[in-house]
């Protein structure tokens, strides 16, 4: 039998529930099973594909409990999920239709009202635990009073990731079970707790073979005791460890951006509920959510939290077959080849690693197994799944035993002429089906397909430095690109673990498109006054990880020359790139890689220096062009490195090479490290205003010329009254 809704107190907040969130009205009314079996009661949640936690499941749960403690027939109560995952957690689209700082604490107040119900049961509760429990999941199970988990199970609190703070009562039950230490480390970093570990700090009391978890919580509620956490002190009465977990916290806290308020938050729900009391604590995660949701840090993180969902729908992919790439092909075997050799290896592809070099494949393969190594070492991998992927991982000189691969993805020099060449033999190899892919950054796939006898199965896939790591892959279309082509690249970025973003084929496509013009300007600012470390030091406070010309140095001079060439040729309204950075390549300054660049660097460290070389090509450049070093300050050099990113953004909206303004920002978040608290480059301009935006860049174009102007669509777009961010 199903539960339905119940009446009364928790049926008024749902009355206000449905009204602030229209969304609820569309929610199937029964999302709770009720079955009573040999004394327990079963209370199964029955919300696919997910089993978020909205409003009318919390409601269900509340009534489904309070049904079970008066049931003579029921001695203990096990909550689940489905076989294989127990839930995501709290609905998210709650907290897109939070109007008021009052309607944040009133959420607040409905979770930690349901959760205190089931905590406050007569009868034991035990949850049955699997999958990934993150955020509100963890918390529902932590206010049951024993918990089972599957084997392979993991654990974490990752609402500091949305700039908010876990708000039904994570932030008080979570030091009683595991310790203040592991709490604030869980709670303050969204570190994730496998099985073991969890059994190992109390978070669960038992851990089984996946499958078992239903009969381990009915072994658990036989100990017929009712344990709330809310009164459990062993853990958290000692005043030293507390003192240790505030030091801790404390120092996570000073590391964090302004802009981003959660972890304080989280910080001050901590410290309320072991000083003074455990309701009190509750109260104070109230009024920290509704803090956390009113700035511009969560709302953005937020946004970003849904766009990088909606990368993937694509409703112009819907009817086409993806196929499971089970083997693959990579050819080239530099940083980026073996970087994107292990992302395949992580989702279980057979890799066939290639390049004419046979000592060039065998220091590939080499370095594979040697990164392998090193996180089994750091614990990042267990040494049986890095068996397992060396195992999947060969390694060739042979062109021909690329042939029989599904996909192939070339990761040669980026040169038109030496990707023509190595596609156009692949081409020659590979059966018709196989799908044949660039990791080209810049260059348009219209010229690297021509000769091609199966041009249509040509697509880009842009993975970005490091492969192994970076989250973003860029899967880039030509006109004639089959539909089931990019469907199956998309399913395979997923499996990867990547978010997918579907862009359309023209030079530097999107994220390099938006983010070259960011670095081309930092070399601009450099040769009109301002210095190195200023620049540098603007874009981090700004909230980039590091500076543009840092990480020119860290990537090579040479890389930046070479397209910013391609994109000044696609892009003549980009202007050239200024004489210093070209003539740091010619001298040989290509950064890191040969100890000096903008910057120079010790032997054996990544620590950058002032370059008195760099300083003379400055000179020389000035000179030959007139120019009078001026005083630059800080506020016009933010402006400039990211107006000139917001104006090029624009662009790539106006001509349809991305499909969307979300599309961009999270392109420019996870593919540069654009900061995420100011939501992208798209929803900063927004924030910003974009009336004076578009206005600014008008006011630079008239003093730097036609690069900042800005385009039809950015004249076009409705202006906001908001400010700055």
């Amino acid at each position: 039998m199903t539960v339905g809704r119940s009446s009364g107190k928790f049926k008024a907040i749902l009355a206000f529930g449905a009204h602030n969130y229209p969304f609820l009205r569309d929610i199937p009314t029964m999302q709770l099973d009720y079955q009573v079996s040999d004394g327990v009661c079963l209370l199964r949640l029955n919300a696919p594909p997910l089993n978020s936690l909205t409003l009318p499941l919390l409601d269900q749960l509340r009534t489904a409990v309070r049904r079970a403690g008066a049931d003579p027939a029921v001695q203990g109560i096990v909550i689940a999920g489905s076989a294989d995952h127990f839930s995501a957690g709290a609905d998210v689209h709650l907290f897109q239709h939070l109007t008021s700082p009052k309607s944040a604490i009133e959420l607040s107040q409905v979770f930690q009202a349901a959760f205190q119900e089931i905590e406050d049961s007569s009868k034991p509760v035990a949850a049955a635990l699997t999958g990934n429990l993150v955020g509100g999941a963890l918390e529902l199970a932590m206010a049951c009073h024993y918990r089972c988990a599957a084997a392979g199970s993991r654990f974490s609190m990752a609402e500091v990731n949305l700039g908010i703070n876990p708000g039904a009562g994570g932030t008080q039950r979570l030091p009683r079970l595991v310790g203040p230490e592991a709490a604030v480390q869980m709670l303050l970093t969204a570190a994730v707790l496998d099985a073991a570990r969890a059994l190992e700090l109390g978070l669960i009391d038992a851990v089984v073979p996946g499958g078992q978890e239903l009969d381990g919580a009915r072994q658990l509620l036989r100990l017929a005791a009712v344990r709330r956490t809310r009164d459990r002190t062993d853990k958290v009465a000692d005043p030293a460890v507390r003192s240790a977990a505030y030091d801790q916290a404390a120092g996570i806290v000073a590391r964090v951006r302004p802009e981003v308020v959660a972890p304080q938050k989280i910080f001050e729900c901590v410290r309320t509920g072991l000083e003074e009391s455990f309701a009190a604590g509750l109260r104070r995660e109230q009024t920290a959510f509704a803090e956390c949701m009113a700035t511009a840090g969560a709302r953005n993180k937020i946004h970003l939290f849904f766009a990088t969902r909606q990368t993937g729908k694509l409703p112009e992919l819907a009817d086409a077959p993806a196929a499971n790439v089970v083997s693959a092909a990579v050819v080239g075997v530099g940083t980026m080849g073996v970087g994107i050799a292990q992302a395949l290896l992580a989702a279980g592809v057979r890799v066939t690693l290639l390049d004419q070099d046979e000592a060039m494949v065998q220091k590939g393969l080499q370095r594979i197994r040697h990164a392998l190594e090193r996180r089994v070492a750091d614990g990042k991998l267990s040494p049986e799944r890095a068996e397992w992927m060396i195992g999947l991982l060969s390694a060739s000189s042979h062109w021909q035993d690329a042939a029989e691969a599904s996909l192939v993805i070339e990761s040669v020099f980026e040169d038109v002429h030496v990707k023509q060449s190595v596609l156009k033999r692949l081409d020659s190899i590979c059966s018709p089906d196989t799908i044949l892919a660039t990791n080209t950054s810049t260059i348009c796939l219209d010229g690297l397909a021509a000769g091609l006898d199966h041009p249509e199965r040509l697509i880009g896939l842009h993975f970005f430095n490091p492969a192994q790591r970076m989250p973003l892959v860029e899967v880039i279309r030509r006109e004639t690109s089959s539909p089931s082509t990019l469907a199956t690249a998309v399913k395979l970025c997923r499996a990867m673990r990547k978010t997918p973003v579907l862009v359309k084929n023209r030079e530097g496509f999107l994220v390099n498109r938006v983010f070259i013009p960011y670095l081309q300007e930092a070399f601009s600012l450099l040769e009109e006054g301002a210095t190195a470390a200023e620049i540098d030091a603007a874009a981090v406070e700004f909230g980039f990880p590091m500076g543009p010309l840092a990480l020119i140095d860290m990537a090579g001079v040479d890389i930046l020359v070479h397209a910013q060439r391609v994109l000044h040729h696609a892009y003549r309204y980009h202007g050239p790139l200024s004489p210093i950075a070209v003539r740091l390549m010619q001298r040989g300054h290509l950064g890191q890689k040969t100890g000096a660049g903008v910057y120079r660097y010790q032997s054996g460290s990544h620590t950058p220096l002032a370059s008195s070389d760099t300083a003379e090509i400055i000179a020389e450049v000035r000179d030959e062009a007139g120019r009078h070093p001026r005083e630059i300050g800080r506020e016009e050099i933010v402006e400039r490195l990211v107006l000139r990113m917001v104006g090029e953004a624009y662009r790539v909206l106006e001509e349809g090479i991305a499909r969307s303004a979300s599309d961009v920002d999270v392109a420019m978040v996870l593919g540069t490290g654009f900061p995420d608290f100011r939501g992208g480059v798209v929803q900063y301009a927004r924030d910003s205003g974009v009336d004076r935006v578009r206005l600014r860049l008008e006011q630079l174009a008239a003093e730097c010329g036609e690069r900042f102007l800005p385009s039809h669509l950015l004249r076009e777009e409705p202006g906001t009254k908001q400010g700055v961010s």
